[in-house]
């Protein structure tokens, strides 16, 4: 029989400091007795009752004290840890406090928040770079519709216009992508399942077909970034299966909402790859039929801010299954 041992640095902790005590406790012990200065442990029961007793308290002494420094000794690297994860989802997130703990965790925290300023600033050297190029973009794509208003022959001039709106969008779609974080958003209590029902109104409305079943309780979520995840979401499975079936459930750890298409699915080994950004399945490069190759991407990344994930599955019934993992607990970043 297999014994998994906890593979954590407080187990090892724990487990260096008992054997270290235990074993100088009973070192000492039969130094004393080689001396003639305490008698035999042998005899417990026959010639001192109260000997094993006090052997067991003096272990759990050292098992309680083992426990606490091994606690005292990890909590510095935990919170490292949890520091690095949230970073992770959120570059604004709080910076950790270099005025605690031992001198290496201080030096540690101390080069982990130069880390995260140097971060921060790049990001904001990247968002400036990004509004340049917007407006640089934009103002030649503004000309240009106005001069496609004057050509005379409708046909033209209906394929010309057509292609610089696809110019804008695309164009939209991929700074909205690289600029990630520009604006942080901070979480509420929010009904997730009142957001689904109106998209899916929103989107029948339209002329599509969705469907919805099952409700959660509200939770913690950042709403924006959250709407278009779900927007991107039941997007593609328009685009691709024609409609979508959304059934939301929950436990006590998370809300799942299943987003079902009626499309051709996807090959296993690409399940993992169109998350990737720009890719796209489809080969024309039209953004009618293939998008920019973005939605995928844009919608992983929004639940990630929200400490969720995405995974995608085909239907044994046909179809491909989008699913959305949101967990209850309140995200760090606002405890």
């Amino acid at each position: 029989m297999k014994i998994n041992i906890p593979n954590s640095l407080f187990f090892r902790l724990f487990l260096l400091l008992f054997i270290i005590l235990t074993f100088s406790y009973f070192t000492g012990r039969e130094i004393f007795i080689h001396l003639g200065l305490d008698h035999p442990v042998a005899s417990i029961s026959s010639q001192n009752p109260f000997r094993l007793t006090s052997l067991l308290i003096r272990l759990i002494a050292v098992s309680i004290t083992a426990w606490i420094a091994a606690l005292w000794l990890s909590k510095p690297i935990n919170r490292l840890a949890q520091a690095a994860e949230e970073l992770g989802r959120n570059l604004n997130s709080p910076s950790i406090d270099e005025t605690t703990g031992p001198s290496e965790v201080r030096q540690a925290s101390k080069v982990f928040n130069q880390m995260q300023t140097r971060l921060q600033q790049q990001m904001e050297e990247r968002n400036r770079f990004l509004a340049a190029v917007s407006h640089d973009l934009r103002t030649p794509l503004t000309r240009l519709k106005l001069r496609a208003e004057k050509i005379e022959y409708k046909e033209l001039r209906s394929d010309v216009q057509s292609d610089i709106n696809e110019m804008t969008a695309i164009i939209d779609t991929t700074l909205d992508y690289l600029r990630g974080d520009e604006r942080p958003e901070t979480t509420c209590l929010f009904d997730i399942s009142a957001l689904v029902h109106s998209i899916a109104e929103d989107a029948n409305e339209s002329g599509n077909v969705i469907s919805v079943t099952g409700n959660a309780l509200p939770i913690r979520l950042r709403p924006i970034a959250i709407r278009r995840c779900l927007n991107n979401l039941i997007e593609n499975a328009l685009r691709y299966g024609e409609r979508a079936d959304i059934t939301i459930n929950e436990n006590n750890e998370a809300v799942v909402i299943s987003i079902h298409d009626a499309g051709p699915g996807i090959p296993e080994d690409k399940l993992e790859v169109v998350f990737a950004p720009f890719y796209r399945m489809e080969s024309s490069r039209s953004r009618n039929t293939g998008g920019v190759g973005l939605g995928l991407s844009i919608a992983r990344d929004m639940a990630t801010k929200n400490g969720g994930s995405i995974s995608l599955k085909n239907s044994p019934d046909g179809g491909l299954i989008a699913i959305l993992v949101l967990p209850k607990r309140q995200l760090e970043s606002d405890q």
